[in-house]
């Protein structure tokens, strides 16, 4: 059964500790009142909050399992001391951030709440693949909506305290553009449109030898001059059937390995011959070309501003979190 990710104790998901956790944990940390029938017990007290420690051992569970599997003797030991000793540390900063929204009056936006969501239920086939989820792990979705209203929260205070304090100059947009050249080189794209014939399952070698036929005889009409699209809006089996065969603008990456080198070598107006992968037979042709090119400063901005927005977001994250700390009476008790 997949697993609901949940980064309620992960304060900054680009933090090291914090993407170890949010990569590898599931439905961790719980509220209190999921475990209202568990004997426990207090593990971390954080000014007037108490955490429970089923709520710790509960977030360490699922990579614990995974060590266990991979470790033993002394190095198991190792690897489960700093797991718990991650865990403990994002409890203790989330529940740090979570108390300076209360004090600031901070909300959760009700929209970024069901976004969340929505994105988590498209990870399962169904909706009630979903709530079969929730339920193996004794959630309600009621419950589950008040975790990531908790993430979202979060998160919204750290932006709240942390982005007035963060401004990117044109100076260092510019530093950076000049000193990371390489990022801001474009691949190669085409334009590119394809007849496909599909092979049906179990065919013999018989029927893939008329279908290739087929394929060769579209291949001759093209290069007497009928129409590309026409001929793959009447013959063509793939899913750009409808739009006359045409993929887009695609690069190399986004090609199967068996086309890519034919499709990248050919020249706008020109027709591959037909080729055969895995999935069927495909004939291909190229529209347009569009070389690699250097990114302009101004195109590049945005995206560096962001990076360098982070970069001191989570610097500034860093000397933030550690004056909490200072500053709260924090008892660890496990």
């Amino acid at each position: 059964m997949r697993d609901i990710p949940n980064k309620t104790f992960c304060v900054n998901i680009r933090h090291a500790a914090c993407s170890l956790v949010a990569a590898m944990l599931s439905l961790a940390f719980l509220s209190a009142a999921a475990y209202s029938n568990v004997v426990d017990g207090v593990a971390i007290v954080v000014n007037k909050d108490m955490i429970l420690v089923s709520q710790i051992n509960e977030a360490m569970m699922p990579l614990m399992q995974e060590y266990r599997t991979k470790y033993s003797g002394e190095e198991l030991k190792k690897k489960i001391d700093d797991l718990r000793k991650t865990v403990i540390d994002q409890a203790i900063e989330t529940k740090l951030i979570l108390q300076v929204a209360k004090a600031q009056k901070v909300k959760a936006d009700e929209k970024d709440i069901d976004t969340r969501m929505e994105v988590v239920k498209k990870r399962f086939p169904s909706e009630d693949t979903f709530l079969q989820a929730l339920t193996a792990r004794g959630l309600t979705m009621r419950e589950y909506r008040n975790q990531v209203a908790e993430q979202v929260l979060v998160q919204a205070t750290i932006k709240q305290v942390l982005d007035p304090e963060i401004r990117v100059s044109d100076n260092e947009i510019q530093t950076y553009y000049d000193s990371h050249p390489d990022e801001f080189i474009t691949e190669p794209q085409i334009q590119l449109a394809q007849i496909f014939l599909k092979i049906p399952s179990g065919s013999t070698l018989e029927e893939i030898d008329q279908l290739r036929q087929k394929a060769e005889q579209l291949r001759i009409l093209i290069e007497d001059g009928v129409d590309f699209s026409e001929l793959a809006r009447k013959y063509s089996e793939g899913p750009y059937r409808d739009k006359g065969g045409m993929v887009g603008l695609v690069g190399s990456k986004d090609i199967l390995p068996e086309l890519k080198d034919i499709a990248m070598s050919l020249k706008a107006g020109e027709v591959s011959p037909v080729i055969q992968t895995s999935y069927g037979l495909h004939i291909l042709k190229v529209i347009e070309t569009i070389p690699a090119r250097k990114v302009t400063l101004k195109e590049a901005t945005p995206n560096i501003e962001e990076r360098l927005s982070e970069t001191k977001r989570n610097e500034k994250y860093k000397t933030w979190i550690k004056k909490l700390r200072q500053d709260a009476f924090i008892d660890v008790k496990i």
